[in-house]
C-alpha cells in the first residue's frame, strides 16, 4: 500500500469512528425522550404512583450525571475504548432487565445501573475523537457527530411510539440493547486503545458529597409534593449540609471537581445557569406534557411521538445554527434570544393546553423546540472559556453533569405544581407556565449580569 493510501484509508477509519461514536451518544439521548412517552404505560402496568414516576426519570439522570465526573480519570488510567465499551454494555444488559422488571422497585434499580452505564459515553466521545483527530480537524470532527446525533433525536419519539403503539411498556429498553450490540463490536474493531500519559484522580468524595445533596433534594421536593412536610423538611436540611460538605470538600481537594472561584467570574455563573435552567425546562415539559397527550387527549403512543418531533427537530436545526449566529452578533444576545423564544413557545404551550387545542400543542412545541435549542451550545462554550487553569480537566465532567442535574430538577418542578393536584397530567399547563417564567427568570439574569469578555 502506497503512503497516499494508507493516509486516505486512516482518514476513512477515523471518520468512521465518528459515526459510530455518534451512534453511541445517540443511545443514552433517544433514552430521555423515549421514556417520556413510555411513563404513562409503565404508571399503569406497574401501579406506579406520580412521586414514583418521577423517581424512574430522576434515577437515571442522577447517576448519570454522577458518573460523568468520575469516567475522565477512569478512562485515562484504565484505557478509553476499554471504558466505553464497558459502560455500553452494562448500559445494553441494564436495559434488558429494564424491560423485563416486575415492579417499580426493580425498575428503579436497573434504571441507576442504566445511568451509570450511560455517563461514561459523553465523557469517552470527546477524549476518543481528541486523540484520533489533529486540532484543526477536531472541531469538524466534533461538529458532524454534535449534528448526527442533534438530527437523530426527533427518532426517539418516533420510533418509541410506533413501538408502544404494538408492544408493553417495556419494549422500547430493548431499542437500547439493540443499538448497544450493534456499536461495541464496531468499537473493538476500528477505535486504537489509548491512555492518558498523566492520568489524574478523580475526586471521588466531591462526586459523592454531589450526588447524595442532589438525591436529597429530589427525595425533599417529592415528599413536599406529596405532602411529606416533615421528611421534606429533614431531606432538605441535609441537603444543605451535604453542599457545604461539598463546598469545603472543594476547597481542600488536590484535584477538584470545581474551582469555587470560578463562581466569581460572571461569564461563568450567567452560562451555567442558563444551561441548568434550559435543561430543566426542557426535560420538566418532556415529562408531564406526553401523560397529558395520552391521559387527557387521549392520544394514542405514536401520536405522541408525532406531536413532540416538531420540538426534537426543530432543537437540532436551531442547535445547528446557533454558533455561527453567536460568532456574528455575540454569545448573549444569542443565549437572550433563545431564552426568550423557548419561554414564549412554552406560554404558548400553556394556553394550549388549558384551551386542549391539540393542533396548537403542536406548534407551541415546535417554537418552544427552536428556543431550546438555541442557547445550549453557546452558553457550554462560554463556560469552558471561563473556566481556570486548575479546573480545565474536570471542567467539561461538571459542567455535563451539572446540566443533568439541571433536567432532574425540571423532573422535580412540575411535580411540585401538578402532584399535589392528584395527578400529574391534570396540572400541566400551569407547569409549563412555571417552566416558561424560570426561563424569563434566567435572561435577566443574563441581561444582569456584567460581561468582561464577548
Amino acid at each position: 500500500m502506497t503512503e497516499v493510501a494508507a493516509r486516505e484509508s486512516a482518514g476513512l477509519r477515523r471518520w468512521t469512528v465518528v459515526g459510530v461514536l455518534s451512534m453511541c451518544v445517540l443511545v443514552p439521548f433517544m433514552d430521555v425522550t423515549m421514556i417520556s412517552i413510555d411513563l404513562p404505560k409503565i404508571a399503569a402496568a406497574l401501579h406506579a404512583s406520580p412521586g414514583q414516576l418521577q423517581w424512574i426519570v430522576i434515577s437515571y439522570i442522577v447517576a448519570c450525571a454522577s458518573g460523568m465526573l468520575l469516567v475522565p480519570a477512569l478512562g485515562g488510567r484504565w484505557g478509553q475504548r476499554r471504558t466505553l465499551v464497558t459502560g455500553l454494555v452494562v448500559f445494553g444488559a441494564a436495559s434488558l432487565a429494564a424491560a423485563y422488571a416486575t415492579d417499580v422497585g426493580w425498575l428503579l434499580l436497573w434504571r441507576v445501573v442504566m445511568g451509570a452505564g450511560a455517563s461514561v459515553v459523553l465523557p469517552m466521545r470527546v477524549s476518543i475523537t481528541t486523540g484520533l483527530f489533529p486540532p484543526e480537524q477536531r472541531r469538524r470532527a466534533f461538529g458532524i457527530g454534535t449534528a448526527v446525533v442533534a438530527s437523530a433525536t426527533p427518532l426517539g419519539p418516533i420510533l418509541g411510539g410506533a413501538l408502544l403503539e404494538h408492544s408493553w411498556w417495556g419494549s422500547v429498553f430493548l431499542i437500547n440493547t439493540g443499538l448497544v450490540v450493534l456499536a461495541c463490536p464496531l468499537l473493538l474493531v476500528l477505535v486504537p486503545e489509548a491512555r492518558a500519559e498523566q492520568p489524574h484522580r478523580a475526586d471521588v468524595a466531591g462526586v459523592a458529597l454531589a450526588g447524595a445533596a442532589v438525591l436529597a433534594i429530589s427525595a425533599g421536593l417529592i415528599d413536599a409534593a406529596g405532602g411529606g412536610r416533615a421528611w421534606a423538611a429533614a431531606w432538605l436540611a441535609l441537603a444543605a449540609v451535604l453542599v457545604i460538605a461539598f463546598g469545603v470538600r472543594q476547597r481542600r481537594a488536590e484535584h477538584p471537581l470545581i474551582e469555587l472561584s470560578v463562581l466569581r467570574v460572571p461569564r461563568f455563573v450567567w452560562s451555567q445557569l442558563v444551561i441548568v435552567l434550559a435543561n430543566l425546562a426542557w426535560t420538566g415539559a418532556m415529562f408531564v406534557v406526553p401523560m397529558y397527550l395520552e391521559t387527557r387527549l387521549g392520544v394514542d403512543p405514536l401520536g405522541v411521538g408525532l406531536r413532540l418531533l416538531p420540538f426534537a427537530g426543530f432543537v437540532a436545526v436551531s442547535s445547528l445554527l446557533s454558533d455561527r449566529v453567536a460568532r456574528r452578533v455575540g454569545v448573549r444576545w444569542v443565549v437572550i434570544a433563545g431564552l426568550l423564544v423557548f419561554a414564549a413557545g412554552l406560554a404558548l404551550l400553556a394556553f394550549a393546553v388549558s384551551a386542549g387545542d391539540d393542533a396548537l400543542i403542536t406548534v407551541a412545541l415546535g417554537v418552544a423546540g427552536f428556543g431550546g435549542g438555541i442557547p445550549q451550545a453557546p452558553a457550554l462554550s462560554a463556560a469552558m472559556g471561563s473556566l481556570p487553569p486548575k479546573s480545565a480537566r474536570n471542567g467539561a465532567g461538571f459542567i455535563n453533569a451539572l446540566r443533568h442535574f439541571g433536567g432532574a430538577f425540571g423532573v422535580l418542578a412540575v411535580g411540585l405544581v401538578t402532584v399535589p393536584a392528584g395527578a400529574l397530567a391534570e396540572r400541566t399547563g400551569p407547569a409549563v407556565l412555571v417552566l416558561a417564567v424560570l426561563l424569563v427568570f434566567a435572561a435577566v439574569l443574563v441581561v444582569a449580569l456584567p460581561e468582561r469578555a464577548e
